[in-house]
Parts: C-alpha cells; structure tokens; sequence
C-alpha cells in the first residue's frame, strides 16, 4: 500500500511538472524573437506595447536552462516511477504462487469438510470413522485399557435413552468394529443388553432409515440369545416391510447357526425355523425362508434338529 501512494505522489509530481514546463515552454515561444517574427504584434499596437514583449538574450538563456533542468528531472522522476513498477511486479509474482497455493489446499480442505458433512448427513451411524484418531486401531488392539474404556464409554451411550438415536447407533456400530478388530466373536460390554437397548429402540423410532439400519446391526449380532430369537420370530410374523422380515429371517438363521455349541437352544430354533416356514400365515415368510435355505437339505437339517 506504501508503494502504490509512493507512485501517486511521484504521478503527480512529474505532472505538475509537465504542466508547469508547459507554461514555461508557452511563455518562452510567446517572447522569443521567433515568435515576434512568425507571429508578428498588429500594426495597430504601439511601440510602448511592442516593446514588453522583448526578451533579453541573458533572460532567454536562464528560461533555456530551466526547462533543460525541469525535462531532466521530468526524465528522472519518471525512471524512478518505472523502478518502482518493476519493484512491485516482481513483490507481486513472488507472493502470488504462495497465496495460489494456500488459496488451493483451503478450498480441498473446505471440500474435504463437505464431503464428511454429506457423508454424516447420509449415512449418520458410520460418520464416528472421521472423527476417531489416526492411531485408533493400533491402540484398540495394544492396550487393553484403552479399548476396555473405550468400549464401555460405547455402551453406555447405547443405553442412554435421552441420546439421539443415530448417535446410539453410532456408538453400537463403533462397539461392534472393535470387536472386529479384535478378532474376537464376544466382547463383555457387546452383550444382551447392549442389543436389546437397540432392538426397543426401534419400537417407537419415527425414521424409517434410521430403523432398517438399526435392525440391521440387530440381525447381524454376534449374541445368541433366546429372547432374541423370539425378537426375530415376532418380527416375521407381525412386521409389514419385506425388506425387516427378511432382517429377521437372517438374524433367525444367524441365531440357529451360532447357537451349535449349545444342542438344547438350536433344536428350539430349529423348530421355530419349521413352524414359520410351514405354518405362517402370510406366504412372503415361506418364500423368504425358503431362498436362505437355499436348498433341500438344509429344510432336512432342521428337520433333523427339531425331531433330535
């Protein structure tokens, strides 16, 4: 800013002094022995009056020396606004790269924040994954403390009921990662209780997205537990939405397949599987559980397991 009133003031400067050579240069033409010659006084004058108008020849030569020093200076001042143009170009160009530069990476960051800000509007029970620190998986699976306070924090946002309920569902998805990361098939806070919270949560939940996700992370649990067979097995007789009995059908079948290790529990899942597949009322359920069996002989499997 200093630079462009620095440039002003010497603008001005060489004008002034262009106007004021110009008024010397003016003068010095009008009262120079040519000029009386080419430009002769009107016969009507007087010799009083043509008499003014000369010059002595010391006079003449002082106003000569004048507008050589005043186009000098003109010369000057103008090498020296040129200078300075130059100056600030060259300032110009080498800040403009950095200022591109920055200009660039704050509208990929600003980008970046839209994208995560969709991505969480989108899909709001999987935004966690933005928000964790980089070291995050490293540290679930070296420190033991670590990923036992991190998951029991998880489980009481789950239980919570004055929580949103995207941000439960957040907190039972991010529960469920680290038991992956763990590699483990049971983690003590992902228990019953944990699934149930989210099950009941679903009974009153207004958005219909949200609540398939819900069901979603429900019928893909790694618990087996009978009241929540009985859960699956009312979902496929009372739900209305195909895709949620199909949910059910697969959390069923998930639950008989888990539940190996313990012959009392998958032969009553095995004649729950027999009874909706040979008595419901509403034949969706028959065509849904008859595509995850896939073929006969699973059908004879059950058979087998309920009659065992």
């Amino acid at each position: 800013m200093s630079n462009l009133k620095l440039n002003i003031a010497l603008s001005c400067s060489v004008l002034a002094l262009a106007f004021s050579g110009f008024n010397v240069i003016q003068t010095k033409l009008a009262t120079s022995p040519v000029a009386t010659q080419v430009y002769p006084a009107p016969a009507y004058q007087s010799t009083e009056q043509a008499t003014q108008y000369h010059v002595p020849a010391s006079t003449a030569n002082e106003q000569t020396q004048d507008i050589a020093a005043l186009l000098t200076r003109i010369d000057k001042l103008e090498s020296r606004i040129q200078a300075l143009s130059m100056e600030k170009s060259e300032m110009l160009s080498e800040q403009a790269p950095q200022e591109f530069e920055s200009l660039v990476f704050s509208l990929i960051e600003k980008r970046e924040q839209q994208k995560i800000a969709e991505m969480k509007a989108e899909n709001p029970i999987y935004g966690f994954y933005e928000d964790l620190p980089e070291d995050y998986e490293m540290r679930i699976k070296t420190d033991p403390e670590y990923a036992s306070q991190v998951s029991n924090e998880l489980k009481q946002k789950i239980l919570n009921s004055s929580l949103p309920a995207a941000e439960r569902l957040a907190a039972m998805s991010q529960l469920q990662m680290n038991m992956f990361m763990l590699n483990r098939n049971d983690l003590e806070q992902y228990d019953y209780q944990a699934v149930e919270s989210i099950l009941n949560m679903t009974h009153s939940m207004n958005d219909e997205k949200l609540r398939l996700q819900a069901l979603e992370l429900v019928s893909r649990t790694p618990i087996v537990d009978e009241r929540l067979s009985q859960s699956f097995v009312k979902m496929l007789e009372q739900e209305q939405n195909d895709y949620v009995k199909s949910l059910a059908a697969e959390g069923l079948m998930s639950q008989y397949f888990q539940s190996g290790s313990d012959p009392k529990q998958q032969k009553k899942i095995a004649q729950d599987l027999l009874s909706l597949y040979e008595n419901a009322a509403d034949p969706k359920v028959k065509a849904i559980l008859k595509n995850l069996m896939g073929d006969e002989r699973m059908l004879e499997e059950l058979k087998s397991q309920s009659n065992g």
